[in-house]
């Protein structure tokens, strides 16, 4: 990323001048990450946690011991604005799925930064609607009765969201599988029933919508 600063990838920051910008780099503690790495969990959470370059998944832990995965976090993403302010952080994990640059604020130190930039609160408030409601969205997938709905509701809310009927998938199979509350092997062979009716194409994360589901 060059001499980019680590504050400017996030929009959490990136809409104060340069020189305010600086002020809060210098608060910020760059660390370099390897795969596998957690970086934040129930026991250590009094940070945000800015992607600068990779990738990590941020997960819960079910009564099994398995990993629940929430979101995938890359380039620019970020995670924690609610715990610097104080939220009790009870089953999230962050780990590194690459090895990774980023950059982490700790509590204390946000804390006396908000004071001095009003708005930045501003920001928090708007990332934390639009985080609940991608969990109501979720929620609400999960309610539907069957796999087979949850997924063409899923790709009908992507044509949406990204305009046109040919759509990336954000999330990985194992992932999305996790994300839409069952397992990869049954969410390809529901895709691949899709492409067999003629509903889907698809190629890797590529998944052009065909038909009106």
């Amino acid at each position: 990323m060059g001499d980019e600063l680590c504050v400017q990838l996030v929009p959490l920051f990136n809409h104060l001048n340069i020189t305010k910008q600086r002020q809060v780099e210098r608060l910020v503690h760059h660390q370099h990450v390897q795969r596998g790495t957690v970086v934040a969990s129930p026991d250590n959470s009094d940070r945000l946690v800015i992607i600068k370059q990779g990738q990590a998944q941020m997960y819960q832990l079910s009564i099994s011991g398995e990993k629940q995965v929430q979101r995938i976090l890359t380039t620019g993403d970020y995670v924690g604005e609610t715990w610097l302010l104080g939220a009790e952080n009870a089953s999230s994990y962050v780990e590194m799925i690459t090895a990774s640059d980023i950059c982490i604020l700790y509590r204390t130190d946000f804390l006396r930064l908000i004071n001095e930039q009003q708005d930045i609160a501003l920001k928090i408030m708007m990332g934390q609607a639009a985080r609940i409601n991608s969990l109501r969205r979720q929620n609400q997938l999960l309610g539907l009765p069957n796999i087979e709905q949850r997924l063409t509701t899923y790709l009908q809310q992507l044509v949406l969201e990204q305009g046109k009927s040919t759509i990336t998938l954000p999330l990985k199979l194992k992932d999305l599988s996790s994300y839409l509350g069952t397992t990869p092997e049954t969410l390809s062979r529901k895709l691949a029933k899709l492409e067999q009716t003629g509903q889907i194409k698809r190629h890797l994360r590529q998944v052009q919508v065909l038909k009106k589901m």
